[in-house]
């Protein structure tokens, strides 16, 4: 995706009505597996202050805020945030809020040294050193959940290489490791894989890829995909797998970070 922010939020607000829910059963446990992993990295969300930068609807926030004592949702999609507030008011949770902003445009004062830490997951809105930094203003302890370097998805693959793009892992992870190489922080990463199934109607398949197609600058080949999409059309449904590789990065920023307001 050319990431430009209104390509952004042109594309999650399109994928939020379809976005996984954060109570979603194979959700849960994946987010569950996760924030497992974390805790042998030391993290520990237990009556802490949460900052979600991009938290979408709320995959990791929701959740965790069973746990936490207070979470703080940030998004730049209203359409996410619809969500995310309607999963709160059916689950009736108290302790999670949300504010509509870009991290990049959320002012530093609204979240320096708010929070004990602060999480940003498969999120291109952290991925500047300014970003970072608001970031170490705002918490104790980052966390960064990012792509790193893996996307494999055999039906995208094949469409974008018919409209002359690459289909590929977006620049998360290897992106944040060199701000913070730059900046002489210590960190720790752990990389998993991580795979996930989806089947949709072909003409929601159809509808998202000329999404995808659209942030990428690319005119729909619209016969041509459709074609593809009724090789794999099986009991009128057409089945997409997914296989990533993730790299989970911990810190903990200098003090002196927190006394910085960008």
């Amino acid at each position: 995706m050319k990431g430009t922010p209104a390509n952004e939020k042109l594309f999650w607000d399109s994928r939020a009505r379809n976005y996984p829910l954060p109570f979603d059963p194979g959700n849960a446990v994946k987010t569950r597996r996760i924030v497992r992993l974390l805790g042998r990295m030391g993290v520990r969300f237990r009556k802490k202050k949460l900052l979600d930068i991009g938290c979408g609807t709320g995959v990791y926030a929701l959740p965790l805020a069973a746990s936490a004592s207070g979470v703080l949702g940030v998004d730049s999609s209203r359409a996410m945030l619809a969500v995310y507030g309607r999963q709160c008011r059916e689950r009736g949770i108290k302790n999670a809020a949300c504010a509509l902003s870009a991290w990049d445009e959320m002012p530093g004062a609204a979240v320096k040294g708010k929070f004990d830490i602060a999480l940003a997951s498969m999120t291109m809105a952290v991925k500047t050193r300014a970003d970072v930094l608001k970031m170490e203003a705002a918490a104790g302890t980052c966390v960064y959940i990012g792509w790193d370097g893996v996307r494999k998805n055999e039906l995208l693959e094949k469409v974008y290489r018919a409209h002359g793009l690459e289909y590929k892992a977006p620049d998360g992870a290897p992106r944040i490791l060199k701000i913070l190489r730059a900046l002489g922080r210590r960190f720790t990463v752990k990389r998993i894989r991580d795979s996930w199934e989806k089947t949709t109607l072909p003409q929601e398949a159809l509808r998202e890829i000329e999404m995808n197609m659209k942030v990428n600058g690319a005119r729909l080949k619209r016969e041509e995909v459709k074609k593809m999409l009724a090789k794999r059309t099986r009991n009128g449904r057409v089945r997409q797998r997914t296989t990533v590789r993730k790299a989970l990065i911990v810190w903990e920023p200098p003090k002196k970070a927190a006394k910085k307001v960008l």
